[in-house]
């Protein structure tokens, strides 16, 4: 984090359970202490219903001290109906930054666009994590392919990969003009 804020950059990075210490610290403060902002949104769409409290609280003194330029941390609680069935979860994120919890949403849920466009269908439609390749260079040259597919498909109009492989996995016509290698 020293080497982000060196080069004049903030972060927002997300806080896990599997980093015990801090975890439990942030939940402890955000149960026990008022928000520094917060903000009710609630959203339709895709077959549910979302309800998100996003707040906002001044980092303690001692977390300051160990997480170099940290400010505050985010608390999102969401919940809602997935088809038909109730849901709930909470999330945190330490920063750099001492926006407001609107603004600070906005940061986050543009890096879930991120995940959801690109690492959700490398991990869930190419499978990325089954793979089984142990070596470096095989593996790495297969993660390269992976990123080829996605951003040919997409620069070709194909929002949904799963829809491009539908169509194009056998059409051998239309796919190797789309490396460039052949005329259309």
């Amino acid at each position: 984090m020293r080497l982000i804020q060196a080069q004049g950059n903030d972060y927002v990075i997300s806080v896990k359970a599997n980093q015990g210490t801090l975890y439990r610290q942030i939940v402890q403060q955000a149960q026990s202490t008022a928000p520094r902002s917060q903000i009710q949104q609630t959203e339709t769409g895709h077959g549910r219903t979302i309800q998100r409290t996003v707040s906002t609280f001044e980092l303690s003194a001692s977390l300051k001290l160990k997480w170099a330029g940290a400010q505050q941390f985010v608390h999102i609680h969401y919940g809602g109906q997935r088809q038909g069935k109730p849901y709930q979860e909470d999330l945190y994120y330490l920063t750099s930054l001492t926006s407001d919890a609107a603004a600070l949403m906005a940061r986050i849920r543009a890096h879930w666009g991120i995940e959801n466009r690109l690492h959700w269908v490398k991990d869930v439609v190419l499978q990325e994590d089954a793979a089984s390749i142990a070596q470096a260079a095989p593996a790495s040259l297969m993660a390269i392919l992976r990123n080829l597919a996605v951003s040919l498909f997409r620069a070709h109009g194909y929002p949904s990969l799963v829809k491009a492989i539908d169509l194009l996995s056998h059409d051998f016509d239309r796919l190797l003009p789309m490396l460039g290698i052949f005329p259309p």
